[in-house]
């Protein structure tokens, strides 16, 4: 947001800088037309005197031209190849990655109903955590958690770090 002030900001500058060398730019315009209409002469002469060198320069070049081509051929095809080899993994690898982001920052909500009861998974899980902190463990110290949900008793049985093993009743 502070980019598009500061391009504000010399937007309004360059406006008024517009505005300010008017005057001298209408004061100018007829040197400029005169300088313009002196030159176009001169600018025609070199035009006519440069046409045949530059034609003799483009005759000779192109053989050379030809020759780079030719034996550059088998090089550029290999580029070629590879260029497109290398478009498609980064097609591959963008798609997958925007798969990965979209399934990422998709919301998902999980809800358990057994019977009358009904219970959102997320809130177990945070229930969990809340009691594992509470026997003295630190929350960045969960790397890995398992719950095992059993409706029937109300109960979440959970695994932390594969070693680390509690019950919850909810």
């Amino acid at each position: 947001m502070a980019s598009k002030k500061t391009t504000d900001k010399i937007i309004d500058l360059a406006k008024n800088v517009s505005e300010a060398a008017k005057p001298y730019v209408e004061k100018a315009e007829p040197y400029l037309e005169k300088a313009k209409e002196k030159a176009e002469p001169v600018f025609d002469e070199v035009k006519e005197k440069s046409a045949p060198v530059l034609k003799d320069v483009i005759e000779k070049a192109d053989p050379v031209i030809k020759e780079v081509k030719k034996r550059t051929a088998p090089a550029t095809k290999v580029i070629k190849e590879q260029s497109e080899k290398a478009a498609d993994v980064v097609k591959a690898a963008t798609k997958d990655l925007s798969e990965s982001a979209a399934k990422k920052s998709a919301k998902t909500e999980f809800f358990i109903q057994y019977m009358d009861y009904e219970v959102r998974t997320e809130d177990i899980a945070d229930k969990i955590r809340e009691q594992y902190v509470s026997l003295g463990h630190k929350v960045s110290d969960i790397k890995e958690l398992q719950i095992y949900l059993k409706p029937e008793e109300n109960t979440a049985y959970y695994v932390v770090n594969h070693k680390d093993t509690g019950k919850f009743v909810y």
